[in-house]
């Protein structure tokens, strides 16, 4: 999968400004598919400069155009490119210490009452007031500068455009979200996991997901789930392609693909060593019985 924060940290090219836990970076998209996955370790903003994009989450699409901006949480989530013309855009990309640190010092001190979201949504759309639009323009003449502009400034703008977000009664929904995630910067490994597991993501994403070092990561699943993630995720993955199998028309391949598996070769060899079947037998004999 595209690891798109840690693509534009570390690859050269790109107008960029890098912060201890920030990142803001100007791109015309790099993938040439017109479907791909992606995934982030950090939140995003994200605003359309020109051209278009769609992104697919399990629950939702969201087509964003020019002019329009989304916050997306942290994980992966599948993009639909159109390549009628050209795709640019503005991101921020955030850290849960940077959002716990804006809604700590600014948006709480300015009143701004906050309730906290149970189960909130990956990806949430921002209306765009002529401030805020301003804002994110503004980001340009650091970005275009030749000399490093000291991270103090750059820090305070990137609050104030938060702070200007969540002001807007139009985006209390944005406001209610980065209050949740501030207060839940000690990641529950069990929501990521329930949320991510179907994704092809390999263990050592899921600790970078959690903000853990790989080795904490395994150890605190194993208190947790008394089991690997290895184990846990191939069993979690195999349960929900059977399932697929008998409530859908999905080809195979297809469920393969869905449920974050890297190929048909270790899908079948591991339904097989699961269930004693192939794929194809087992879907056949279950649906045979059904019938």
């Amino acid at each position: 999968m595209f690891d798109s924060y840690k693509h534009f940290l570390e690859t050269p090219g790109y107008k960029k400004i890098i912060g201890e836990d920030y990142l803001i970076v100007e791109f015309k998209c790099p993938i040439k598919d017109e479907l791909f996955s992606a995934w982030s370790e950090c939140h995003s903003i994200v605003y359309v400069l020109s051209g278009q994009k769609k992104w697919i989450t399990p629950s939702n699409e969201y087509l964003v155009k020019e002019n329009q901006s989304i916050f997306v949480r942290k994980g992966a989530f599948k993009n639909q490119q159109y390549f009628e013309e050209g795709f640019c855009v503005l991101m921020f990309f955030m850290k849960d210490d940077f959002i716990k640190r804006c809604v700590e010092e600014d948006i709480n001190r300015e009143t701004i009452v906050s309730k906290k979201i149970n189960h909130p949504d990956f990806i949430y759309r921002i209306n765009i007031s002529e401030s805020l639009s301003t804002l994110y323009h503004s980001f340009f003449s650091y970005l275009k500068q030749d000399k490093k502009t000291p991270q103090k400034i750059i820090e305070l703008k990137f609050r104030e455009m938060l702070l200007n977000i969540c002001s807007d009664h139009n985006n209390s929904e944005i406001k209610d979200v980065l209050y949740t995630l501030s207060k839940n910067s000690d990641d529950s490994i069990a929501q990521i996991m329930e949320e991510q597991y179907f994704y092809n993501l390999k263990v050592t994403e899921f600790a970078r997901l959690c903000g853990r070092s790989i080795s904490s990561f395994k150890r605190d699943f194993k208190k947790l789930y008394n089991t690997t993630p290895g184990k846990w995720l191939l069993t979690k993955r195999l349960n929900l392609a059977s399932s697929l199998m008998l409530s859908s028309n999905f080809t195979i391949q297809q469920i393969c693909y869905d449920c974050g598996f890297e190929s048909d070769s270790h899908f079948n060899r591991s339904f097989k060593t699961q269930f004693g079947f192939t794929p194809k037998q087992w879907r056949n004999s279950k649906l045979n019985t059904l019938n």
